[in-house]
């Protein structure tokens, strides 16, 4: 940690103003009121204020290194009042020297020094004083600075390994069924099964390729969909009518990649695989101010019994939309009738 005011150009000029107007007032005082020639009051303060300025700076090392913790409070006083005395000393004798030798044909001045020797000791103190406690407060705000940054940090970390493993567990289970279907399709429809493993390989690029960039274009997603829902073409064919619907002020909007991919997967589960007839899918994309609001709609029947299902993939997505944009209700169902609606609402802002 450098000296703070040494550190950036912009702490060395405030520190200069006040050493010089600590200076002059020093000089005024001497020359109003202690009766000291002009010429006198101004080497004085001059001598002796630009020594402490530059003690001020060197106390800043003997503070930085010294291992306050591991020493108790009386080690530490016991410490800077040595420190505080061997800098006091060299101040006053320098100081001391420098005017007696700027300053030699002035007779009355010397006797004057002389019995100013022990002020000068006093306001040293005080200066040697509020010098240390302006270094600690420093010190402390800076510490506590780094630890803010590096519980930021862990958050993120934690975050984004949150995050990482909702997707993994997202992942497989979508891989799983598509193989599933492969597999079926091998033996029933041997082309439908090699189109299947195309789509499907194209689609696990764009998983990877994407796995570190947290957000994407609403355009991006959309094409990953669009290949997802190709995949599970194959396997429904007409039983599944899919109809995405947005406005191009949407393309460019930036969401979690990989975040509408369950919300599909949910809607083929408990729509098209219950279902014997045409099951349709729509997706209604706007955007309303700072938001992007996506609301997925499918039929179901309502007689069919239910498929089993903990409800994973939407849980995650409410997860995973709460992790990144640390705000919760950012994802609402709804359930009447036939029809079975995902509403997710995105805000548009810039994440870490």
């Amino acid at each position: 940690m450098p000296n703070p005011f040494l550190a950036k150009k912009e702490y060395i000029i405030p520190y200069a103003a006040v050493w010089i107007l600590i200076a002059g007032i020093h000089a005024a005082v001497l020359y109003f009121f202690s009766e000291r020639l002009l010429l006198e009051a101004s080497v004085d303060a001059l001598i002796f204020n630009i020594i402490l300025a530059g003690l001020g700076l060197s106390v800043w090392y003997a503070i930085r290194y010294y291992d306050s913790s591991n020493s108790t409070a009386l080690d530490t006083l016991l410490y800077h009042l040595v420190t505080g005395t061997v800098a006091l000393t060299v101040w006053l004798a320098s100081g001391y020297f420098l005017v007696r030798i700027s300053l030699p044909d002035f007779e009355s001045y010397r006797e004057f020094l002389n019995e100013s020797m022990p002020w000068r000791g006093i306001s040293g103190l005080l200066v040697y004083s509020l010098m240390v406690l302006v270094y600690y407060l420093y010190i402390n705000l800076e510490n506590a600075k780094e630890q803010r940054k590096k519980q930021d940090e862990l958050q993120l970390q934690v975050r984004e390994a949150e995050i990482d493993r909702i997707k993994a567990q997202i992942n497989p289970h979508f891989l799983f069924n598509s193989l599933n279907s492969v597999s079926s399709l091998t033996l029933t429809s041997p082309e439908g099964a090699r189109e299947m493993l195309v789509k499907l390989s194209s689609f696990l690029r764009y998983s990877l390729e994407f796995k570190e960039n947290e957000l994407t274009n609403l355009s991006d997603e959309l094409d990953h969909i669009e290949q997802y829902l190709a995949i599970e073409k194959v396997r429904f064919g007409k039983r599944m009518q899919p109809d995405i619907q947005y406005g191009d002020d949407c393309k460019d909007f930036r969401l979690p990649n990989m975040i509408l991919q369950p919300l599909f997967e949910n809607a083929i589960k408990h729509g098209v695989y219950e279902s014997t007839d045409p099951v349709e899918i729509k997706t209604h994309i706007r955007k309303e101010g700072d938001i992007l609001r996506i609301s997925l709609f499918n039929t179901f029947d309502p007689e069919a019994p239910p498929r089993k299902g903990k409800g994973i993939g939407l849980r995650h997505v409410a997860n995973r939309l709460s992790l990144v944009y640390q705000l919760d209700n950012l994802m609402h169902v709804d359930k009447a009738d036939n029809t079975f609606t995902v509403t997710l609402i995105i805000p548009q802002i810039t994440i870490s």
